[in-house]
């Protein structure tokens, strides 16, 4: 009786042959072509292209978004300040006041007259190239409340974002600087 080997069993080892080539290419030939490579590069930059100016518009909208969360942080200090110290604070554009920044809320009109200091209008610093306009000045009474106030922060000159203080605690809010075009009906 013949037995047959064990289906676990291995066939004999041969020494592995020579790599043969992808079917397409040629004999001796490895690698990609120039052309293959130049399609790749075509499909990255069309893709790029495509990407580049959303990702763009991203970052210019969180840097507004930023601007305009440091301009209302500041508001909101002075606010503070005023209630603090009793002193009526006048919040005027930077180029016509002399630019007073505030270190976490402190005043720097200690030591100073307080009839002085409510004398001397304040300016906001923010980063560069960004700066704002108020439509009138913001005038924060000695108990925290604001006046009403429109502002413009404008980047390099171009205003991006129109704010309006709401009520008398000094938020503001961001206004719809142009209205929505209606959509025309889809025709079928």
């Amino acid at each position: 009786m013949q037995t047959s080997p064990p289906t676990n069993a291995r066939a004999p080892s041969t020494p592995a042959g020579p790599v043969r080539p992808h079917r397409f290419c040629l004999p001796g030939r490895e690698g990609f072509s120039l052309l293959e490579i130049l399609v790749v590069l075509a499909i990255f930059a069309l893709s790029a292209a495509l990407i580049m100016p959303s990702t763009a518009r991203m970052l210019d909208q969180a840097t507004s978004h930023a601007v305009f969360f440091d301009f209302q942080e500041q508001v909101s200090n002075l606010r503070r300040e005023a209630n603090r110290t009793g002193v009526d604070i006048r919040l005027t554009e930077p180029d016509a006041a002399v630019l007073r920044t505030l270190d976490d809320g402190e005043s720097d009109a200690v030591g100073m007259d307080r009839a002085l200091a409510a004398e001397r209008p304040r300016a906001i610093l923010l980063r560069s190239p960004w700066t704002y306009t108020l439509t009138p000045n913001l005038d924060i009474a000695a108990g925290g409340v604001c006046s009403a106030a429109t502002a413009n922060l404008l980047n390099a000159g171009r205003v991006v974002m129109t704010l309006r203080s709401s009520g008398g605690d000094c938020r503001f809010i961001r206004l719809q600087t142009t209205a929505a075009q209606p959509r025309a009906p889809a025709s079928r």
